[in-house]
């Protein structure tokens, strides 16, 4: 049977479903009070960055994001560094805002998807011709070598007898690779702009005064991580996710809360004040 879903995708959401089961992760990483749980990382030894808390010369107690390597084995594993919790929550959700989510920037991305998507569909349309040649010129061979079986001009001794095996495997093997690339061509995607104005204008409102818990939930669904240096802040996550969100938008009301369900190449943030790539 042919498939119901491309199996890039069906293996993506795998993955996503394995690293959040409750047995890999800790259920707080995904519906605990701190943002960037399980998404913020240390650069230097891609540890996963822990929450601690710390006392200033004023007793004011602050939270930080503390490299757990550092925190566990000390400096000799790794330099380590912290940075406060509210400052780098603050950077993330101010880049998301001002980068990500902004309509123009939004399309500058998709559009680079749907034009490697385009490649790879000119690459398999290639490849499909060349196995339908492959195809059809084995199947004429095989039928010149059954006529002069048939015409009586030649005997079907055991060379001719390897000749027709032979030529039988190579056609059943490129018909086969013909099926299989036919799976892989996708039908192309179009985004209408005022979806995109839409999506990026819920999800500013949202970033910008919703609740930690439903940003989590997003930042969960749409970024893969966020790597802290001590100079440099990377966003990283999926094209293809974000296309996915934006497609997800469209079966909602304009302004009602879409469903972190609806969510399954790379986008990512070189630094600030560096834009998405």
């Amino acid at each position: 049977m042919p498939s119901l879903i491309d199996p890039q995708i069906f293996e993506q959401v795998q993955r996503q479903l394995h690293a959040r089961s409750p047995r890999v992760v800790a259920p707080r990483v995904t519906t605990g009070p701190i943002l960037l749980t399980g998404l913020a990382i240390c650069a230097t030894c891609q540890g996963g960055m822990t929450l601690r808390t710390g006392a200033s010369q004023n007793g004011i107690v602050h939270r930080y994001y503390t490299c757990s390597t550092c925190a566990r084995k000390g400096k000799s594993a790794c330099k380590g560094r912290s940075i406060r919790m509210d400052k780098l929550d603050r950077l993330v959700t101010e880049q998301l805002v001002k980068r990500l989510f902004e309509p123009e920037r939004l399309a500058i991305i998709l559009n680079s998807l749907s034009a490697r998507r385009a490649e790879k569909a000119e690459s398999v349309n290639k490849r499909i011709m060349a196995l339908q040649r492959e195809v059809t010129d084995a199947e004429d061979k095989l039928k010149r070598l059954y006529r002069l079986v048939e015409d009586g001009m030649t005997d079907l001794d055991d060379v001719l007898k390897d000749r027709l095996n032979s030529l039988k495997a190579g056609r059943d093997r490129a018909r086969a690779a013909f099926e299989a690339a036919k799976v892989q061509i996708a039908p192309a995607i179009h985004i209408d702009p005022a979806l995109i104005e839409r999506f990026g204008r819920g999800m500013r409102e949202k970033f910008s005064s919703g609740s930690v818990p439903f940003r989590k939930a997003y930042l969960q669904s749409l970024i893969d991580l966020v790597e802290v240096d001590d100079h440099r802040i990377r966003i990283m996550g999926s094209k293809d996710v974000l296309e996915r969100a934006v497609i997800a938008g469209q079966a909602a009301e304009p302004g009602s809360q879409m469903s972190t369900r609806a969510l399954s190449g790379r986008f990512e943030s070189a630094g600030f004040p560096k834009g998405y790539g």
